[in-house]
């Protein structure tokens, strides 16, 4: 019994080495409250979407999960894209404790992969905004800036990211 114990005690530690707080969203090419009203109702339809909180003036939404699930970030910028507009930015705000980032500037957090781009630190402390990198979480003008050489060879099961 103690050892199924100590396992679970275990299992739980390493599990929870990073955590995603919330997600600020920027869309692009809202016009009115009810462009606005159209993306919140598709991101609160979302199944591990708790709270979805609009700053219509700034055209952005921070968005919180539930806790036992894992947010897929791609699920976030369709349900965008499918209401008829497009994402401008998508932070991630994360407390990392001591999350390891290999040398390749790879990590995995809820079982999810990360590639960092630059020079990426060796472990992640703390809470920290992670910019998504990609054709589908930028305008497009955002994303001729950046070097293709920075954006290197990623997975498809990969986010790319920036630390801010």
């Amino acid at each position: 019994m103690n050892k199924i114990f100590l396992l679970l005690i275990c299992c739980w530690t390493f599990s929870a080495n990073a955590q995603v707080q919330k997600v600020n969203l920027q869309a692009s090419g809202l016009t009115c409250a009810m462009c606005s009203k159209a993306i919140y109702k598709a991101v609160s339809a979302i199944s591990f979407v708790d709270t979805v909180l609009v700053n219509i003036e700034a055209s952005t939404y921070d968005i919180r999960f539930d806790k036992e699930t894992t947010p897929r970030f791609d699920q976030i910028a369709k349900a965008v894209v499918d209401a008829g507009f497009s994402l401008a930015n998508l932070t991630v705000m994360v407390n990392f404790d001591k999350q390891a980032v290999d040398k390749n500037g790879l990590f995995t957090m809820d079982g999810i992969n990360y590639k960092m781009m630059g020079t990426p630190p060796a472990t992640l402390q703390g809470s920290k905004k992670l910019q998504l990198v990609g054709k589908q979480y930028m305008l497009p003008k955002d994303f001729k800036k950046i070097p293709v050489a920075q954006l290197g060879n990623v997975a498809s099961n990969t986010y790319l990211v920036s630390v801010k």
